[in-house]
């Protein structure tokens, strides 16, 4: 495990970003295992919650043997050319059972799609905790809305819901490691979102007004 003095700068090699980190995949699995116990679930959606089950699984180990055989930086793990809408669409299903639960109406508009270039968790990682936020911020019935775009040389994604929103003063700390305004919250989940996605050249950005909600913005290099 890595030193105190580098937590602030890799909070996803500390034991609680490893423990976040594979909470996320088990909470996504007992999501799709309670979906798959409606015996009039259609066959195709329960071959593809199964598929997605085993993913989150999948993921899980690579995580736990991360924590093994730690400390490999991003740019000298296994790079993959990732199709975002598949990897939007994967998070998505991941999140259906909570989606459903709270009557949340979300929408992906993919107005062009586009590929990134990083280790396929890592991405899977961004998407999955930018969505989860976004899924406790939102009362019932609320809305999500995933829009995925693309400028000249950026890939961008944008997680925007119409939930409780972030005072301006804890704007300006979301991203520190261990920040955190939730009752049981780690803090740990955006600063690793972060930490990913610059080990990527890339940038998060986030806009967000109290009691109307917030928008995450992601842009990724292109991976063509």
């Amino acid at each position: 495990m890595i030193e105190n003095q580098e937590k602030l700068q890799y909070p996803e090699k500390t034991a609680v970003g490893f423990a976040h980190e594979i909470k996320n995949p088990i909470t996504a699995v007992r999501g799709l295992l309670q979906l798959l116990a409606n015996p009039d679930l259609p066959a195709p959606k329960r071959t593809l919650y199964s598929e997605v089950a085993i993913e989150e699984l999948d993921r899980a180990n690579q995580l736990l043997n991360n924590m093994v055989y730690d400390n490999t930086p991003l740019s000298y793990q296994t790079l993959e050319t990732i199709d975002i809408k598949a990897a939007v669409n994967k998070a998505m299903l991941s999140y259906e059972q909570a989606i459903q639960v709270k009557g949340i109406q979300l929408q992906a508009n993919f107005m062009s799609s586009f590929k990134a270039l990083l280790p396929k968790i890592q991405l899977s990682q961004v998407l999955v905790n930018l969505l989860k936020n976004a899924v406790e911020a939102c009362s019932e019935n609320g809305s999500i809305t995933i829009t995925v775009s693309k400028d000249d040389s950026f890939g961008i994604i944008s997680i925007k819901d119409n939930g409780c929103g972030i005072s301006a003063e804890a704007l300006d700390k979301l991203f520190t490691p261990f920040f955190t305004t939730k009752k049981h919250g780690t803090g740990i989940g955006l600063s690793i979102c972060k930490s990913i996605i610059e080990e990527a050249q890339g940038c998060i950005k986030v806009h967000s007004i109290l009691g109307e909600g917030t928008e995450f913005i992601v842009k990724l290099p292109l991976g063509y």
